[in-house]
């Protein structure tokens, strides 16, 4: 088993990779802001994440410039092949080798998935595109306010968000043996992946609670600012709908700019017996 040091030196490198993916990133420089030697941070990294270091990079490169061409309808597929860290030329091959369809023929079709699971999402979404005030619908259920500063200890999921609710009572065990549970304490998930987009036994997900004093690596420091919060209330496994509901249906249109900073969960209540629980999605926006 991989030590949890080693565990959290990997997730500070893949935070990394994840805040850089504009960037041409390299083995060594992953390496040496971990603190690892290159040989032993490829063997760490693939076991942590079940990936070597290039292949995910890649991947994550790859699946970051499919959000936004499902997300920034009006970005130039040039300019996400920037952001991504591609040049256009070499984009458009290494996009079709990895998805089997042009980035063109995947903005056209952002609504679709093949993949079986996806299905109950797709049929939300075409049934919501049917409607003239799909738009309003989904901005009643959106306030965008200020969240204040936080400090968010975490330990990090990598698999199918489905099976998360045991890492959530694992992770929730762990802090209550350590005294980090009051009645202030706040419940924050961290999503990072589409599984419209990711391979949804390779989603990345971060279970958080927010911490005063703490020092630590798993550590994520969230920066005071505006958010578009999505109240929802239902079952989890409609998460996917709301997500794309906001996405689809709401960001294109609203006036605010996404902001490269980290998407947040907030727990309102407990999930229930059945599966149900309230929520805020909170997606960080600007006016520029």
């Amino acid at each position: 088993m991989v030590e949890n040091e080693y565990i959290q030196r990997i997730n500070q490198a893949m935070n990394y990779i994840q805040g850089n993916l504009d960037q041409s990133l390299t083995a060594e420089e992953l390496a040496d802001h971990c603190c690892f030697s290159r040989f032993y941070f490829g063997r760490m990294f693939k076991a942590v994440t079940g990936e070597n270091v290039y292949a995910f990079i890649k991947r994550r490169k790859l699946e970051n410039a499919a959000f936004l061409l499902k997300t920034r309808v009006s970005l130039p597929i040039t300019e996400i092949a920037l952001m991504s860290g591609y040049s256009p030329s070499n984009f458009a091959s290494a996009f079709k080798e990895h998805f089997g369809i042009s980035a063109t023929e995947f903005r056209n079709n952002r609504e679709y998935s093949s993949k079986v699971s996806n299905f109950p999402i797709v049929e939300h979404i075409l049934e919501l595109k049917r409607r003239d005030d799909r738009y309003d619908i989904v901005n009643s259920r959106i306030t965008v306010r200020r969240i204040r500063q936080m400090d968010l200890l975490y330990e990090r999921f990598i698999g199918n968000y489905h099976d998360l609710s045991g890492f959530w009572e694992e992770f929730c065990k762990m802090a209550e043996n350590r005294r980090l549970i009051n009645e202030k304490t706040d419940f924050i998930g961290i999503s990072y992946d589409d599984p419209f987009i990711t391979d949804e036994n390779r989603c990345i997900y971060d279970v958080c609670i927010n911490v005063d004093n703490f020092q630590g690596p798993n550590l994520h420091k969230i920066e005071e600012g505006y958010y578009a919060c999505y109240r929802f209330s239902d079952y989890l496994s409609n998460l996917g709908k709301a997500y794309n509901e906001i996405f689809l249906f709401w960001m294109p249109f609203c006036g605010y700019k996404l902001e490269n900073k980290l998407s947040l969960e907030i727990y309102q209540t407990d999930v229930d017996a059945e599966g149900r629980t309230t929520l805020d999605i909170c997606i960080p926006v600007s006016m520029d």
